[in-house]
């Protein structure tokens, strides 16, 4: 995704649809993440045993922190596209969001905002599979013997 719009928006304006789909998909991306941490939340709790048992305590410690972090990022973020798409719903009404380049300069921001709190969370993500693939793993050991 993010390359498509660096490829189709560089070096040109973008609509006024443009602009606020941008935030449609930026809010839409934040309410999915939001369902995810709940379900890592849940994930790292049930098997929270386990996770002791594994040694992982720290870590899965150190998780729950940034998880509980990125929630609050989010929350962030969604207010600030809030805050963005009423300043553009006033620039509409005074008819002068394509010359307006303090809300350009705004939108790309946010857009760069929410592209690096996207790639935190992922790689977050990707570091608790690792965890829980690895307690499930030792799980099964234990199970075949």
């Amino acid at each position: 995704m993010k390359t498509k719009l660096k490829k189709d928006w560089r070096g040109r304006t973008k609509s006024i649809e443009e602009l606020h789909n941008d935030s449609k998909i930026w809010l839409s991306e934040i309410e999915f993440i939001n369902y995810e941490i709940k379900f890592l939340e849940h994930l790292l709790s049930t098997n929270y045993i386990d996770y002791l048992d594994s040694g992982l305590h720290d870590r899965i410690e150190e998780f729950s922190k940034e998880i509980f972090n990125d929630k609050n990022i989010g929350t962030t973020l969604k207010d600030l596209i809030f805050e963005h798409e009423n300043v553009l719903s006033d620039l509409i009404e005074s008819d002068c969001v394509i010359s307006n380049k303090n809300y350009a300069a705004t939108h790309d921001n946010l857009a760069l905002e929410i592209n690096k709190f996207i790639s935190k969370y992922k790689y977050l993500k990707m570091q608790i599979f690792e965890i829980v693939e690895n307690v499930m793993q030792k799980k099964q050991q234990k199970k075949l013997k």
